[in-house]
C-alpha cells in the first residue's frame, strides 16, 4: 500500500496482453523494467500468445508473490477473460499496463500522483500520449502539484468537440483508472455494435460520444510520464524510436504486418486507390467490420 501525507492508496497493476513474437517480448520486458518498483499491492496479469511461457517465467522471477498470473484465452474474448480476473483486482486504482509504452520519470512521481488523484476523487488519468492533453486546456480544472483534474460532463465534452470539430477519446486503456470506473467498463457490453475484434482490448477505450460513462473526474499529468515505443499517433517525432531513445530494431509497420494478416492488404489498397474513393470505401468497410465483430 502507498501511504503518503496521511493518504492511503492501494494500486493494482493489470495487464491482459498477447505476446506473440520476440520483438513484442523484448518490448514488454523493457516496459516492465521502466516501472517495476511502482508502489503496487499486486500485479494481475493474463498472458496469451506464443511467448506466454517465457513472459510468465520472467514475471514470476521479478515479481514473486506480488504476481497473480493467468493463462486465459477463451473463445469468448478479451472482456470475458478479464471479467474472470476481477475477483482479485482490488484497491483504489488500476494501472492498465500497455506493454509497448516506457516509463520516463522517477517512480516516486507516481506516489505523488496517486495521492493527488485520491484527494481529487479522480477516476482516470492517461499516462501516455502527453501531447494529446492540449485539447483539454480550455476547460476549468482543479490543480495540484502534479495533476489537474476536470469534472467531465456532457457540457465539457461538447466544448472540447466543438473546439476540435471532432469526437475525441476521453477514456484510454493506457491509464490509471479508479476501481469503480474500471469495473464499470469491464462489466459493460459497450459498445453494442463492436468497434474491434473481441480478441482485443480496444473497446475498453471510450469516445466522447459514449455519454453512458459520464460524468467522471479526469486527471491530466503536468509532465510526460510514459511514451509509446513506435506509435507517433499523428504527432511527428513523438515515439521513442523517432526520438532516438529506443532501439530501432523493427519499425511499426513491419511489426503490424507480422501481427495482423490484413495490414499488408489494407496498405496496398490505400496506396493504389484515389483518396476520395478510399474515404468512401473505408466508411463502408468500417460498418461491415463492426457488424462482423458484433455477431462473431
Amino acid at each position: 500500500n502507498l501511504i503518503k501525507e496521511g493518504v492511503v492508496v492501494k494500486l493494482t497493476v493489470f495487464a491482459n496482453f498477447r505476446i506473440d513474437n520476440k520483438e513484442r517480448y523484448l518490448r514488454m520486458k523493457d516496459s516492465f523494467f521502466s516501472f517495476q518498483d511502482i508502489s503496487a499491492e499486486k500485479w494481475v496479469v493474463n498472458v496469451r500468445g506464443k511467448y506466454k511461457k517465457q513472459v510468465l517465467k520472467f514475471l514470476r522471477q521479478n515479481l514473486k508473490e506480488k504476481l497473480c498470473a493467468y493463462e486465459l484465452e477463451s473463445d469468448k474474448g478479451w472482456f470475458y477473460d478479464t471479467r474472470e480476473m476481477l475477483t482479485v483486482i482490488h484497491g483504489d486504482y488500476v494501472l492498465f499496463w500497455i506493454e509497448d509504452h516506457i516509463n520516463l520519470v522517477s517512480i516516486g512521481k507516481y506516489d505523488q500522483i496517486l495521492t493527488e488523484m485520491k484527494r481529487a476523487q479522480s477516476d482516470h488519468l492517461v499516462y501516455t500520449w502527453f501531447g494529446n492533453n492540449d485539447i483539454f486546456k480550455p476547460l476549468t480544472s482543479n490543480d495540484s502539484k502534479n495533476i489537474k483534474t476536470i469534472h467531465m460532463n456532457k457540457a465539457k465534452v461538447d466544448a472540447v468537440e466543438n473546439e476540435n470539430n471532432s469526437y475525441f477519446y476521453m477514456i484510454s486503456a493506457a491509464s490509471i483508472c479508479s476501481i469503480k470506473l474500471f469495473n464499470k467498463i469491464i462489466k459493460s457490453n459497450h459498445p453494442y455494435l463492436k468497434r474491434w475484434s473481441k480478441e482485443t482490448p480496444f473497446d475498453f477505450e471510450k469516445r466522447s460520444t459514449d455519454v453512458e460513462f459520464l460524468p467522471f473526474n479526469l486527471s491530466i499529468s503536468k509532465c510526460e510520464l510514459f511514451a509509446s515505443i513506435d506509435d507517433n499517433l499523428g504527432m511527428d517525432g513523438y515515439s521513442l524510436i523517432d526520438r532516438g531513445l529506443y532501439p530501432d530494431r523493427v519499425r511499426r509497420h513491419e511489426l503490424q504486418h507480422v501481427e495482423y494478416s490484413s495490414a499488408g492488404i489494407i496498405d496496398f489498397i490505400k496506396k493504389i486507390t484515389p483518396k476520395y474513393i478510399y474515404k468512401h470505401l473505408s466508411s463502408v468497410y468500417t460498418l461491415i467490420r463492426r457488424i462482423f465483430y458484433t455477431i462473431n
